[in-house]
């Protein structure tokens, strides 16, 4: 039936005007009698809309300069329609120039200032030129009109993301997702901005549901164990890792996480099995010889507890040194080897004076293995002096004090 409209409807083109003519070729794509016929009628009488309808029929043709020089000719023509403008921002955005599409939709908007859709554009290019602050500002306008469009309720989101404006951005996509359950991105948005404020229950209970949501997705999956990985909620992050293998191709960063994740749920025989693995793998990376050191350490296997520690700090950074070297100075304990155990227990204090219960372990040390009374006495009050309210082992410390006193006095 369809077919038989249009063939009508060619058969009388030569008793339609010419502007019922283009529109009817443009309807059936038929791209070069369009603009044959619009170059006859230009050559005639030259209007605005007839160059815009031959921008249109470029921009099929995926020709956007010539749909660019067409829209330049309209709007010389009739430079305040909003039609054309829009037309070119959307055309300017098209090739990749959003400051003049953000010029186009601005000078748009001053002729039709209620018009939403165009402030919606307008929000989008600043977003595209990463101009944030606009852009939050240009969505703000338009939720104080319309709090219900669902893409105006996105853009807006996003825009507040942006911008910094986290509260907003979570209210926001929170109204969002209830109106569109299915926007996958959406979610990965707010589990960002959860991050961002410190919200770990709130950012795990959201990649649970869109986990539920989209078990298909491997950007869901692998996020949602991530995320439990970086706060620590390793029980959880283990059985997600594990589902995530099963199901997806595993790199190296997936595996020795879950080697990590083994480690800490006291699965150590396992965890050294999946660390020896990534070992092979990546032998001069960091954390794979630190934690291969603490679960050989945990299995008392102090020699080679002491040669992964070793080496992992030795190719660390800086930062990682001091809980290295707290580990290893345990290690070396273990070993009886107490001159380096003090060592490293003093270089992980110097590295970071925020480890006070440092001291404390290095005045057991001395005092433990009958070493040097007076300086376990020293370690144990600088302990004390330094943890102030903190320190956790603040009653045993007072009453080796103590002790220690009574056996230097009686000792003179």
């Amino acid at each position: 039936m369809f077919r038989k409209s249009v063939f009508l409807l060619l058969l009388l083109l030569p008793f339609f005007g010419k502007a019922q003519k283009i529109d009817i070729l443009l309807l059936n794509q038929k791209y070069p009698q369009a603009l044959e016929t619009i170059d006859a009628a230009l050559s005639e009488k030259p209007t605005a809309e007839l160059y815009f309808k031959k921008s249109m029929v470029h921009q099929r043709l995926m020709d956007y300069p010539a749909a660019l020089a067409d829209l330049n000719a309209a709007l010389k023509l009739d430079s305040l329609n909003v039609t054309y403008l829009r037309g070119r921002a959307d055309l300017f955005q098209a090739m990749g120039n959003n400051t003049r599409a953000v010029t186009d939709f601005q000078k748009a908007l001053t002729i039709a200032p209620d018009d939403l859709l165009l402030k919606y554009e307008l929000g989008k290019a600043f977003l595209f030129l990463n101009d944030y602050s606009q852009a939050f500002q240009t969505f703000e306008e338009i939720q104080a009109v319309d709090s219900t469009n669902v893409m105006f309720n996105k853009y807006s989101a996003l825009a507040a993301s942006k911008a910094g404006r986290k509260k907003r951005a979570m209210h926001l996509y929170e109204k969002y997702l209830i109106q569109n359950p299915d926007d996958l991105s959406a979610y990965l948005n707010l589990a960002a901005i959860y991050e961002k404020a410190n919200q770990p229950n709130k950012c795990m209970n959201l990649l649970a549901m869109a986990h539920y949501r989209f078990p298909d997705s491997r950007a869901i999956h692998l996020k949602r164990a991530n995320t439990a990985f970086v706060n620590k909620k390793y029980p959880i992050a283990q059985h997600v890792y594990q589902s995530f293998m099963a199901r997806h191709d595993t790199t190296l960063s997936v595996y020795l996480n879950y080697g990590i994740c083994l480690y800490h749920n006291k699965h150590t025989e396992h965890a050294l099995e999946v660390l020896e693995a990534c070992y092979a793998e990546s032998p001069s990376d960091v954390y794979i010889n630190f934690y291969l050191g603490v679960a050989h350490k945990r299995l008392d296997h102090y020699e080679l507890a002491a040669n992964y520690l070793d080496f992992a700090i030795f190719i660390s950074i800086p930062e990682f040194h001091p809980e290295m070297y707290h580990h290893l100075a345990q290690v070396y304990g273990s070993q009886r080897e107490f001159e380096k155990s003090i060592a490293c227990y003093e270089r992980a204090y110097e590295l970071d004076s925020r480890k006070v219960e440092v001291l404390f372990e290095i005045a057991t040390t001395y005092e433990e293995f009958n070493f040097n009374k007076t300086l376990a006495l020293n370690y144990y009050q600088s302990y004390l002096k330094e943890a102030g309210e903190e320190a956790e082992n603040a009653y045993y410390a007072l009453d080796r004090i103590k002790r220690i006193k009574e056996d230097l006095f009686f000792e003179k």
